[in-house]
């Protein structure tokens, strides 16, 4: 009883739901082993550069496998956080509970926060499962825990996020089906269509770099910021096969052709962050069983304006990613 009115009716169910049973357990065994099979390719294709009589240094491979662990994380929580959540509140609607849960005294906000807490919270708990794998990166040397506190922060504001337009998703499509294939249709199109664009103006204007407001919403290219300082130098590696091959891709627009590096995951998080706050808001209204405007489009509008507020007084910090 202390445990459900700690945590709430909702966010207990939530939580009970997904940690539970075996389900959980072998997303965490495949994701963790994920993250160090990656690891391991990534130190035996960088090791193999010996093969090709080029010294290599401790401290390069360990800065590869950071960059390579670091990318396949962001990877997957992309993918992985809204699948979380596409089902949130569809599965009400198509088992018939929604109705049910509109009769008792819980309110949308309420019903919402709590779902979109405990998607949070399992991939808290993925996150800190692949930890370890970062320590193995520091045996080698050639990275500070200072580097890794920027990755995590990238990676955290990808998954709620995530989260957050998952929910929308079920919310509006009310169907698990359609808000999947909407939820990834719309990722794609980010995650491909922002390279392919700054792809394309590179082409046009003679292989310069392209803008990184073209890139800014990617999150691939926002930790490509964050991985661009630690690259080792492109001399070091030889062989057909070069390990930072896609780290170049995703910092098209980033680095320009002097060296200079965008900080557009600066930018980046003022814009995850407006869009966290405006999908939740949108997720309420869809939630409810009529449109009116209520105490919460006040609280979520006058958050919004707040935020505004905050990311204008700080736009030294942020507008450089965008504009350098």
């Amino acid at each position: 009883m202390i445990r459900r009115n700690l945590l709430g009716p909702v966010l207990f169910k939530e939580l009970a739901t997904l940690l539970r049973g075996s389900r959980a357990a072998l997303m965490i065994t495949v994701y963790v082993g994920m993250v160090l099979i990656s690891a391991r390719l990534f130190y035996g294709v960088t090791a193999s550069q010996l093969d090709f009589g080029q010294p290599l240094l401790s401290a390069q491979i360990g800065q590869v496998i950071f960059i390579g662990v670091s990318l396949v994380i962001q990877t997957m929580t992309l993918f992985l956080a809204p699948a979380t959540t596409l089902s949130a509140v569809s599965h009400e609607y198509e088992r018939g509970t929604f109705e049910l849960i509109q009769a008792t005294p819980l309110s949308a906000s309420q019903l919402i926060i709590d779902k979109l807490i405990a998607a949070m919270a399992f991939l808290l708990l993925l996150l800190i499962a692949a930890m370890p794998a970062f320590t193995l990166v520091l045996l080698f040397g050639g990275l500070m825990i200072s580097d890794l506190v920027p990755v995590v922060i990238v990676i955290l504001m990808t998954a709620v996020v995530g989260c957050a337009f998952g929910l929308f998703c079920s919310a509006v499509t009310r169907q698990t089906f359609n808000a999947t294939l909407l939820c990834y249709a719309v990722l794609i199109s980010l995650v491909g269509g922002t390279l392919f664009a700054a792809s394309i103006w590179s082409l046009i204007n003679g292989l310069s770099a392209a803008p990184p407001s073209l890139v800014v919403a990617n999150p691939l290219s926002a930790i490509a910021t964050v991985l661009a300082p630690i690259r080792p130098p492109d001399d070091s590696f030889t062989g057909g096969f070069r390990p930072l091959v896609l780290l170049s891709l995703l910092s098209r627009g980033v680095i320009d052709n002097r060296g200079v590096i965008a900080p557009t995951y600066h930018a980046t998080a003022v814009i995850y962050g407006a869009l966290t706050i405006s999908l939740i808001w949108g997720t309420l209204v869809a939630v409810r069983p009529r449109l009116r405007l209520t105490r919460e489009d006040g609280v979520m509008l006058a958050a919004l304006l707040v935020y505004g507020l905050l990311a204008y007084m700080l736009r030294g910090w942020w507008v450089p990613g965008i504009f350098p």
